[in-house]
């Protein structure tokens, strides 16, 4: 059987190589199908050979631009190691899909818009960086790699920036998506970050915690091969219960705030504690709150 080479043209089209200087550039639409395979629905076709549906066989991944990539294996008449790039944007996430929007072109100058969407599961890689697992239907996982930057929102939402140059103008674009879920603390040296409530996946992150403010925790944490250390801030407020037990409640994006407790010793509500707590309810002194021990 020869081998086909396949390309992708500047409009998301596929385009077939095969010997003999044979290229043909076909119109259609690339599908995701069940266990996240990849096919190509072909629009028409005045040629007896070719099919109205193309399947191939690989994994994906994440390319340098933010695209969409998906390399072929040893399979049928596929070139192994041949990489297929979409020209897309990461258009939307939820807890255990992620979505992508492809533009095309039709041979005649007709423009459109859709939508390929991913099934998985969301985790933190090993160097802090948000990663989707894509499951498949031979039970091997592709790891998505989100290389882009990610910062925590007002409402303690993960939300993730992907930049890319405009190829004619070099100017920087930027398209965001936003993970929802709640934030668990409990752990040492690690945040993590449900996107459910039925103890599924949860994206754990190697942190450190810092320092206590008014109305933030601080961690520090490093993103990528060690070279960038920042600090992320998870807010909430004080209260102070009947008992006076402390508690610091972290607003969540979903409407679920987490209630954290303070340790406090007796030896510290003997001394200056009591002082804190009528400070702490006074919004007047928040640098103390530096001295508290957490329970982890």
């Amino acid at each position: 059987m020869e081998k086909i080479r396949y390309e992708i043209d500047p409009h998301n089209r596929l385009v077939l190589r095969g010997p003999y200087r044979f290229r043909r550039v076909v119109d259609g639409d690339f599908k995701v199908g069940s266990g996240n395979s990849l096919s190509y629905h072909i629009k028409r076709s005045d040629n007896i050979d070719t099919p109205q549906e193309i399947k191939f066989s690989g994994g994906w991944s994440i390319g340098k631009n933010h695209d969409l990539a998906f390399t072929l294996d040893k399979w049928n008449n596929q070139c192994e190691g041949n990489k297929l790039i979409l020209k897309s944007v990461l258009a939307g996430a939820n807890k255990d899909e992620l979505a992508f929007t492809l533009g095309t072109r039709d041979v005649s100058g007709g423009r459109r818009v859709y939508i390929l969407k991913l099934n998985g599961a969301w985790q933190a890689d090993k160097y802090n960086r948000l990663a989707f697992n894509v499951e498949r239907d031979s039970g091997a996982k592709d790891e998505l790699v989100l290389r882009g930057k990610w910062e925590i929102g007002r409402q303690n939402e993960i939300i993730y920036t992907a930049s890319r140059a405009r190829l004619k103008t070099k100017d920087r674009i930027e398209n965001t998506i936003t993970l929802q879920g709640h934030w668990d603390i409990s752990a040492k040296n690690r945040l993590s970050y449900a996107l459910n409530n039925d103890g599924g996946p949860r994206l754990d992150f190697k942190a450190t915690f810092e320092r206590a403010e008014n109305r933030a925790l601080r961690y520090g944490l490093s993103i990528g091969y060690g070279v960038r250390r920042k600090t992320i801030s998870l807010f909430g407020k004080w209260k102070v219960n009947k008992d006076t037990e402390l508690f610091y409640e972290i607003a969540n994006a979903g409407g679920d705030n987490i209630k954290v407790k303070a340790e406090l010793s007796r030896t510290f509500l003997k001394g200056r504690g009591e002082a804190f707590i009528k400070g702490l309810v006074s919004r007047k002194e928040a640098a103390v709150i530096g001295g508290i021990g957490f329970r982890w």
